[in-house]
C-alpha cells in the first residue's frame, strides 16, 4: 500500500530501505525484451515475419506479465534462432543475457502489483542468482565459442 503524500515514511512503516516503483521493473522488462530481440536479430538475421512476431510477443510480456507471455516470447526467440541456424557467434553472449534477464524480470514483474514499490533488499536474492547463473552460462558460451573456432 502506497502512503498518501502527507504521510511520512519511517522505520515503523515496515520499510527497510530505498524502494523501486513497480513501473521501473516493467521498463526494465521491456528493455530486456528489446535487448533479446536486438541481439537475436543480429545473430540469426530472422525474416520480417519473425521480427513482427518477436515484437508482438514482447509487448504482450510487458502488458500481461502474469500470463505465459514470457514463456511464449522466449520460445519464439529459441525457435527463431533454430530455424535460421546462425551457428555460433559472439552475438550469443548478449542473447543469453537478454533471455535470462527477460526470464528473471518477468518472474519479478508477475508478482509485483502495479503501483506498488519493491524494497531493494527484496531484489538482492534474484540479482544474486542472476549473476551466478550468468557467470556459469557465459563461461559455457565462451567454451563453446572456443571449441567451435
Amino acid at each position: 500500500m502506497t502512503p498518501s503524500p502527507e504521510h511520512s515514511m519511517d522505520a515503523s512503516d515496515g520499510l527497510v530501505g530505498k524502494c523501486l516503483p513497480s513501473w521501473q521493473l516493467h521498463v526494465a522488462l521491456g528493455l530486456a525484451c528489446a535487448l533479446t530481440i536486438g541481439t537475436t536479430m543480429r545473430w540469426s538475421e530472422p525474416s520480417a515475419f519473425h521480427v513482427v512476431i518477436l515484437v508482438a510477443s514482447a509487448v504482450a510480456v510487458v502488458i500481461h506479465p502474469r500470463s505465459h507471455a514470457a514463456t511464449i516470447f522466449l520460445g519464439i526467440v529459441a525457435f527463431t534462432v533454430l530455424v535460421n541456424d546462425p551457428g555460433l557467434s559472439l552475438w550469443i553472449i548478449p542473447t543469453v543475457t537478454g533471455v535470462h534477464a527477460t526470464h528473471t524480470l518477468a518472474a519479478l514483474v508477475a508478482v509485483v502489483p502495479w503501483g506498488s514499490k519493491v524494497e531493494w533488499p527484496a531484489l538482492i536474492p534474484s540479482l544474486h542468482r542472476f549473476w551466478i547463473v550468468q557467470a556459469a552460462s557465459q563461461l559455457l558460451v565462451v567454451v563453446a565459442l572456443l571449441l567451435s573456432a
